[in-house]
């Protein structure tokens, strides 16, 4: 633990958010989450090609970081980042006990304080949504984490995803997907290319695959919340083995299934498979999961989770407010929510509660 966790009997959570818009938006759940945690760390990792974010916003909120740099879509650009803010942390002697993954948009639906103690009486290593990716070509026996009740795609989707080897054609737009989508139509003439409307990539038939019994790819969504032995496991082994992490280069969105597939393999770690955070791409469209809003609000409750995303102020501006009489530490009225819809550490072959499933599109 921190030197601040000894001291407090609190675990020290670092809030590290990849960001791109609406500055306004990212200052408010900041100062909500220091309100919650004045101890925290806040890592803004701002995409600088995007709209800008200016540093001095945070200037009288302590121990928050801006960190301005490249960002990407549906890459492995997202966990590059990760990894490079878990240096930069390690580079500036910054200590942390759990490391909360997250973008601007999101918002705690449970005061930050009660997500904090709930973290130190948990006795587990993470919350992270994970279930084998090919269900149909996992052994028995293996850790079914949140499935079979779980799939991070459709099959047609996970075959399109996994099982080629794609190439970008740049970030996706609304020009491009127009003149990608008459193309997509060879992915039913043939089995050998494959066209990926929402990640704007072209794949061609793998002849083979890192994965296997010993090393099984899971997929979840990558908003999670690690414990530092398994941020630094993660760390290091991409540091260890570039060839693997070139291999997952090649696929679209790999954030969704790389820190599930090293983590739940090496068995060394204690997982919830529940990220704890509510999204829904039950409607999803290009990939991306529907904006929130208040009557959105009993569905979310209802899940146990810590944070939802995403909001759109444009959208609903008044769902800020309704979790604002929620979640801010100030407020007596809000009735504690501990102990509700807190998920057990997964037992292979035992299902967790049903979860929304995350499929995501081609």
């Amino acid at each position: 633990m921190s030197d601040s966790a000894i001291r407090s009997g609190v675990p020290r959570v670092c809030y590290y958010m990849q960001t791109h818009t609406r500055p306004a938006q990212i200052l408010r759940l900041v100062t909500l989450i220091k309100e919650g945690s004045p101890g925290s760390v806040v890592v803004i990792d701002h995409d600088a090609s995007r709209v800008p974010l200016d540093a001095s916003l945070f200037r009288s909120l302590s121990d928050v970081h801006v960190l301005n740099g490249p960002g990407g879509y549906g890459d492995f650009s997202h966990l590059d980042r990760y990894f490079a803010a878990v240096d930069w942390l390690d580079a500036q002697g910054i200590a942390f006990d759990w490391l909360q993954n997250m973008t601007g948009q999101d918002y705690p639906l449970r005061p930050i304080a009660e997500i904090e103690r709930v973290l130190a009486d948990s006795g587990v290593d993470g919350y992270l949504q994970y279930a084998p990716v090919h269900p149909e070509r996992t052994r028995p026996g293996a850790d079914w984490g949140a499935g079979p009740e779980f799939r991070l795609c459709k099959p047609f989707d996970t075959h399109m995803r996994f099982d080629y080897r794609h190439y970008r054609v740049g970030r996706p737009t609304r020009a491009k997907q127009q003149w990608l989508r008459p193309i997509m139509i060879i992915n039913f003439l043939q089995p050998w290319v494959r066209v990926s409307l929402g990640f704007s990539t072209f794949g061609l038939r793998r002849k083979s695959t890192i994965f296997d019994d010993d090393f099984i790819c899971y997929g979840g969504s990558f908003f999670c919340l690690l414990s530092a032995p398994c941020v630094r496991y993660a760390r290091e082994f991409a540091r260890d083995h570039p060839d693997v992490v070139a291999y997952f280069r090649t696929m679209p969105a790999p954030d969704e299934v790389f820190l599930q597939t090293v983590l739940v393999n090496s068995g060394k770690f204690r997982l919830v498979p529940d990220g704890k955070h509510y999204i829904d791409f039950s409607r999803s469209h290009n990939n991306h999961p529907k904006t929130l809003g208040v009557a959105d609000l009993p569905a979310m409750f209802a899940t146990g989770a810590h944070w939802a995303r995403k909001f759109d102020p444009s959208f609903d501006p008044a769902v800020f407010d309704v979790l604002d009489q929620r979640v801010r530490p100030d407020r007596p009225d809000v009735a504690p929510l501990a102990g509700r819809g807190e998920p057990r550490v997964q037992r292979p072959g035992q299902p967790e509660h049903r979860l929304r499933q995350h499929h995501r599109h081609g």
